[in-house]
């Protein structure tokens, strides 16, 4: 047999036989895809843990609780009065925060709710302010709880075991953005008082303060910043906080506050703050109450 012969049968060979088919298109669709590229992993993972907490689920705000504790007032007639005291309120740190005021102030976006000393409602002004700012279409509100010896806050909305203030002063690799609590309440954000520190007054005085209201104040700068703070003459960091804000509300406990302990607190604050005091726990008729406010003291 001729080499062509024998080339011709070995073709004819290979013809005759059974052809594998490919896979059906169900079997193909189990093959996994390669892998995305390092780089293009990495980024993605970068772009995930960029997204602030604040996007994540809502925090549920239980204001039956609230109320049961007092910071909410009941319904009825008491209810509209309260709203119509911290609409009074919240005007005048509105305007200047708007640069409507009469004269301009430095970081009015901060406010902090203060006293001369303990139990004179601070704390309760601090939430309905904040809730009040909430209703307002133009800002949203973040309340922070400075006040952290006592963390009315942070026990308030039920936030206790929870990162805050403390913990993003304390360790400067960890994002101030994470300790931000949405909640279920429009407009209305949470920072809890976080992890108790010794260095309370030390680290309120830190450069790192600075760069964490920063943060706090948000990207667009249509946020309010509420902060509760202890009272003024009760401990050291509280005139350390309150030098960082531009808006200053003191509250003055009707037949409870004394005058010197007053005016001790107001001349540990700044001539350029704004400050207001709103006079708390009065027995007086709804017309001869008043919020007074002003520059200096």
């Amino acid at each position: 047999m001729s080499i062509v012969e024998k080339a011709a049968e070995k073709l004819k060979a290979l013809r005759s036989e059974p052809q594998v088919s490919p896979p059906s298109a169900p079997e193909l669709d189990t093959i996994s895809p390669h892998p995305a590229p390092t780089v293009q992993r990495l980024m993605e993972r970068g772009r995930a843990a960029d997204q602030p907490p604040e996007a994540a689920s809502l925090w549920h705000v239980d204001l039956m609780a609230l109320e049961r504790m007092g910071f909410l007032p009941a319904n009825g007639d008491g209810d509209r009065r309260l709203a119509d005291e911290m609409r009074r309120i919240k005007r005048p740190l509105l305007a200047n925060v708007t640069r409507k005021g009469v004269k301009a102030v430095a970081h009015a976006e901060r406010i902090v709710v203060t006293s001369a000393a303990p139990g004179e409602g601070k704390s309760f002004t601090a939430v309905n302010l904040a809730l009040s700012l909430a209703r307002e279409p133009d800002f949203e509100v973040l309340l922070v709880d400075g006040d952290i010896a006592k963390s009315n806050i942070t026990r308030a909305f039920g936030l206790d075991g929870q990162p805050g203030l403390m913990d993003v002063l304390a360790d400067e690799r960890r994002p101030p953005a994470e300790v931000i609590v949405r909640t279920d309440v429009p407009n209305l954000l949470v920072v809890p008082a976080g992890k108790p520190c010794p260095l309370v007054g030390e680290l309120f005085g830190s450069r790192r303060m600075e760069a964490v209201l920063e943060v706090f104040g948000g990207p667009n700068r249509r946020r309010l910043v509420v902060f509760d703070s202890s009272p003024l003459l009760a401990t050291s960091e509280s005139q350390v906080l309150a030098s960082y804000m531009g808006q200053v509300v003191m509250v003055v406990a009707a037949g409870r506050t004394r005058q010197q302990a007053l005016n001790s607190s107001l001349q540990s604050l700044s001539d350029s703050q704004y400050i207001g005091l709103v006079l708390n726990m009065s027995q007086l008729p709804t017309s001869e109450n008043h919020y007074d406010c002003g520059y200096g003291y």
